[in-house]
């Protein structure tokens, strides 16, 4: 009987997903094994409004236009 050693390797990091910056790809779309294959990462890049509209928003929500105020103020 063979015995083969067993390494254990540094963790990847996990792939980012660039429709949602700062986040990890979830492979929400079936047949994909990250980004890189992703027909929803390829559509957005590939359009110029969308991709700006992804960098623009940098992850985060849109800002609403009410205010919190202060207690007291």
């Amino acid at each position: 009987m063979v015995t083969v050693p067993t390494t254990t390797s540094p963790p990847r990091p996990g792939a980012r997903c660039p429709i949602r910056p700062g986040q990890p790809c979830t492979l929400c779309q079936l047949d994909v094994t990250g980004p890189q294959d992703c027909p929803l990462v390829w559509l957005v890049m590939g359009d110029d409004e969308l991709r700006e509209g992804v960098r623009r928003a940098g992850g985060r929500p849109e800002r609403t236009t009410a205010r919190r105020t202060r207690a007291g103020s």
